[in-house]
């Protein structure tokens, strides 16, 4: 039985948060990087946690690390322990993080988890102000490069100076149809492609890279396609037969559970696309810091990455 006497004098928040991210991402590594710290570090503190509580807290099962029965029932604590020293943090910040900020994202941030990250921020930190611009990737890190942007969530990576580009993770990209579209059964390869109408924004966008890289992997030229601006326009397009596209999966995942859509087996497979915070470097890393922690969270929760992610 855990001696719950000493436990405060014995164990510390930075233990708890390694224990906590260890198991939401499945690998030390995965850990390590969303801690900024090295594996290592995030080992050692897991051991002193475990001997500190008199328990194992992990076990291994294939490439990933598994919570066991015992493990469970300290990360609903831990996570509580950890959520309560968040707002504690947070009762300052929410007086001193004010003013506007300028926000851009892409339409499927935009439509998969955007409205709850702007009531997160504005739960967090009422003081402060969002102007919300939705636009293309290419759209968005051309603005923020221009100044007129203070954040982008997008599929760029700015090489301006005065713009930090921070990696945050992998999206999936992948060719899908309406669920009664008859195709021709097996691998999806880019001369079937041919025989469809297909619908994709207009270059530079990040769709259209993706599913011109994929052609071209056959020798095959993006030239006749349907241009459409609007996101939302193109999976309505899709799912009514008209055409097939290349999507990104978190925007089409519940229209493919719901056997509206249906995902191609394509060959070679899509890759996937990195995808990034940016900001201007000059602005207060405070704030910075905290829409980035927000963003992430849910996004995550809405499983706007790729699950490969986690083991990044």
């Amino acid at each position: 039985m855990v001696d719950t006497r000493s436990l405060s004098a014995r164990f510390t928040l930075h233990q708890l948060e390694a224990f906590v991210w260890t198991a939401r991402l499945g690998t030390v590594h995965a850990a390590a990087r969303q801690l900024h710290l090295t594996q290592p570090a995030i080992s050692h503190r897991i051991r002193d946690l475990e001997q500190e509580l008199g328990m194992q807290l992990f076990e291994r099962q294939s490439q990933r690390l598994s919570v066991t029965e015992l493990g469970r029932n300290v990360l609903v604590y831990a996570e509580r322990v950890l959520a309560s020293a968040q707002d504690m943090a947070r009762l300052d910040l929410r007086s001193t993080i004010t003013g506007l900020v300028r926000l851009g994202v892409d339409e499927s941030c935009a439509s998969v988890g955007m409205p709850q990250i702007l009531k997160d921020i504005k739960d967090s930190y009422p003081a402060l102000r969002v102007d919300l611009t939705v636009g293309g990737g290419a759209h968005l890190l051309h603005k923020i490069e221009q100044h007129e942007l203070d954040i982008a969530l997008h599929t760029g990576q700015s090489q301006q100076p005065d713009v930090t580009s921070q990696f945050i993770g992998l999206t999936e990209h992948h060719w899908v149809a309406a669920h009664d579209l008859l195709l021709p059964e097996g691998e999806f390869l880019p001369a079937h492609a041919l025989n469809h109408r297909i619908v994709c924004n207009a270059p530079p966008s990040t769709l259209h890279v993706s599913a011109s890289r994929w052609l071209a992997s056959d020798g095959i030229a993006f030239e006749e396609y349907s241009s459409c601006n609007s996101l939302a326009l193109m999976v309505a397009l899709v799912a009514s037969g008209h055409a097939i596209a290349v999507l990104p999966a978190s925007v089409t995942r519940r229209l493919v559970a719901d056997k509206a859509l249906q995902v191609l087996r394509a060959r070679p497979a899509m890759p996937h696309v990195p995808y990034y915070f940016s900001h201007l470097a000059h602005h207060r890393s405070e704030t910075m810091a905290r829409i980035l922690e927000i963003a992430l969270r849910n996004l995550r929760q809405a499983g706007f990455f790729c699950a490969v992610d986690a083991q990044v």
